[in-house]
This record gives C-alpha cells, sequence and structure tokens, in this order.
C-alpha cells in the first residue's frame, strides 16, 4: 500500500471540444497515457492525491463521463480544488453526486481531513503567491488572504487530530506555493512546522523550468503536474 500524486488531469471526455493541445506535442493522447500508466503503476489498495484540474466539465452534472474514467481507476482517489474546475462545489453536494452515480474511490478534499496510509492529508486551492504583490484590498490578493484562512483550518485539522505529531501532515494544494527564487511566502511561512510534505500542480509546459522541488525549513515540496510527470503517478510515500 503507498501513496501517489498526479495532478492535472484536465480531463475531457465529458467535453471532448476541449483540447490541451496549447501545451505542446506532450499532450497527444494524454488521457490514454494517464490510464497505461496509472494501471501500471497504482494498485487498489493505493492512494492516489489529485490536487486540482481534474475535469474541463462547467457543472459536475455535465462531467459523468469523466469522473466514470477516474473511478475505473485503480485505488482510493483524493480530490482538491484547481483553477479550473469550475464544477467544484459544496462538498456535501460533490459526495451526494459521486454516491448517486456509483462512482466510488473519488473522496473530497476541501479543508477537511482525511487519513491514509497512517498520514493525515488536507486541502484547498491556493492562490498564485505573486498576489502578494498585489495592491492592499484588491481582488487577487482577496482570493489569496482567504487562500490563506482555508490553510489556517487545514492546520487546525492537522493538530487537532494529531496534537503530539506523530503522524505525517500531507498538504494538498493547487498552485505551487514558492519558485526557485522565492523560498519564502505567507504560505510557506504557514507550513513550516506544521507540515510534512506539500504537494502541488498547476504548471505547464516551460512554466515547470521555476519551479521549486524538494526541501525547505522541513517541508517538501512535490510538483505534481500531469506533464511534469510524463502523465504517470509519482510516489511520495
Amino acid at each position: 500500500m503507498a501513496i501517489y500524486a498526479l495532478a492535472d488531469l484536465h480531463l475531457s471526455l465529458s467535453n471532448p471540444d476541449k483540447s490541451m493541445d496549447v501545451f505542446g506535442p506532450s499532450w497527444k493522447d494524454y488521457i490514454g497515457l494517464i490510464k497505461a500508466n496509472w494501471e501500471d503503476s497504482v494498485s487498489a489498495d493505493d492512494t492516489v492525491l489529485i490536487a486540482g484540474d481534474i475535469s474541463w466539465a462547467t457543472y459536475i452534472s455535465k462531467a459523468e463521463e469523466d469522473f466514470e474514467f477516474l473511478s475505473s481507476l485503480p485505488g482510493r482517489k483524493l480530490i482538491s480544488r484547481g483553477n479550473h474546475d469550475y464544477w467544484w462545489t459544496s462538498k456535501k453536494k460533490m459526495d451526494e453526486f459521486f454516491e448517486s452515480h456509483n462512482y466510488p474511490g473519488i473522496e473530497v478534499v476541501r479543508t477537511n481531513l482525511l487519513e491514509a496510509e497512517g498520514c493525515l492529508i488536507s486541502g484547498t486551492r491556493g492562490w498564485t503567491f505573486y498576489s502578494q504583490k498585489s495592491q492592499e484590498g484588491s481582488e487577487d490578493r482577496k482570493i489569496y488572504d482567504r487562500e490563506l484562512l482555508r490553510i489556517g483550518l487545514c492546520l487546525k485539522e492537522f493538530e487537532t487530530a494529531d496534537p503530539e505529531y506523530k503522524k505525517t501532515r500531507i498538504l494538498m494544494i493547487h498552485y505551487p506555493p514558492l519558485s526557485r527564487e522565492r523560498h519564502t511566502t505567507a504560505i510557506t511561512e504557514l507550513l513550516k512546522g506544521n507540515v510534512d510534505i506539500c504537494v502541488y500542480g498547476h504548471l505547464h509546459g516551460n512554466a515547470h523550468k521555476g519551479i521549486f522541488e524538494g526541501e525547505s525549513e522541513g517541508v517538501r515540496y512535490i510538483c505534481t503536474s500531469s506533464d511534469y510527470l510524463g502523465f504517470k503517478p509519482v510516489r511520495i510515500l
């Protein structure tokens, strides 16, 4: 039993007119690559963390084929929100949708706490750290500040469940919290001392050149964008 991660699936079975070609030839037959690589790596007893940009559908009722595909893949899938997940709604409505459509193995992460392989897992969308430079009171800054509050809720879940810090804590976030040049942001300050592993996605194409991966102030940061990983889930534990 293991924990894997793969973000930015950008499934388009429910919306075939939505193309990922804009991101280059590496995206050719990407859904087929995801399926083949996933089935080659992940077993039924494993868990996969999917940190956002899951389906191109605008409404969850229009995402049936995408979630049917995801549900059919091996393992337990923990999903959190990305910037393109316009179908994202309340946790209650999403849970009801997955149950009523018989899509087993898909669980929603929305500042709540889940456990896998003895690890504590929570998450939220996050927002671009460049917004910290935005003018105070701007809409961009307001979104960033709201996400800081949501990360705070995730950390409270960790602390309540494990006050003595005996379990590995994993935060799922869609936006990368730091770059190669910038190792400290408001988000990383929150994570320091409270989180062991942070998985993120969002980046495509040449944007990967500016990412930070590795350990910074006790937190292990892992980029899990699907094209960055060759559309193959990466084992993190």
